[in-house]
């Protein structure tokens, strides 16, 4: 680990955490009525609000902080965490991260008694649920398919280069506490399933720990991308019935 990295204060950190979270939220508030007129998932409304606020936001403060280190519209130095390792590697690491990571549906009753018990009043219209059994089917194949390629896709590996890559390097201060503080904030970060903060500020421990161990932010990518496209099998086969 290096030392002399530069790191964040944690007002900064706690600012560069739930900026994009607050920001994308709020355009996901705001796309979610025209989603319902138009007959469309939820989950499309968010999409949307990955598309035209989650990653400009991200991308701009990364090109910006390379700009400002280069002198040119480059990511060196800014996002790390991108050591080499033996392809074989991935076959071990990306598994395990996979596996850890089946704690945050594990703990599933934990995020459903929070809903329950502190947003009853969470409407339909912001309920990120993959049931397409309400939808057409060429509504529900189209809804799929963004889903896949920026919710499944696109916006995952955007986050792994944001907070793996350039937030989490910059708390190693913490130690052993950097992880955990991480988690935290990118629990907090999804201001539109506030619920799940706990889960999955706990579920992703393992995750980040292993990105941060082996100093590689591609198993987070390789990961994360899996196991959003995972989550999609059950509305898959619900297509195809």
């Amino acid at each position: 680990m290096n030392n002399k990295l530069e790191q964040h204060s944690i007002r900064l950190s706690v600012a560069l955490h739930l900026t994009p979270g607050i920001l994308t939220g709020i355009a996901f508030f705001s796309f979610a009525p025209f989603a319902q007129k138009m007959n469309f998932p939820p989950f499309v409304a968010h999409a949307f609000a990955d598309l035209v606020m989650l990653l400009p936001v991200m991308y701009g403060i990364l090109f910006y902080q390379g700009f400002k280190k280069n002198g040119r519209l480059s990511l060196e130095g800014v996002v790390l965490y991108r050591e080499r390792i033996p392809g074989w590697q991935y076959l071990v690491y990306v598994p395990i991260v996979i596996v850890a990571s089946v704690v945050f549906l594990l703990l599933a009753p934990v995020s459903n008694a929070i809903r329950e018990s502190l947003f009853s009043w969470w409407t339909s219209m912001y309920d990120l649920s993959l049931d397409l059994s309400a939808y057409s089917k060429s509504t529900a194949m189209i809804s799929l398919a963004i889903n896949f390629l920026v919710i499944s896709l696109i916006a995952p590996i955007t986050e792994e280069i944001y907070f793996r890559g350039y937030l989490l390097p910059r708390l190693s201060r913490f130690g052993f506490w950097a992880v955990p503080i991480h988690t935290t904030l990118f629990g907090l970060f999804h201001t539109w399933t506030p619920w799940m903060v706990v889960t999955r500020a706990i579920g992703i421990i393992p995750f980040a720990y292993i990105v941060q161990r082996k100093q590689n932010i591609y198993i987070g990518m390789i990961a994360h991308v899996l196991f959003n496209i995972l989550d999609l099998i059950p509305a898959v086969m619900f297509i195809l019935q």
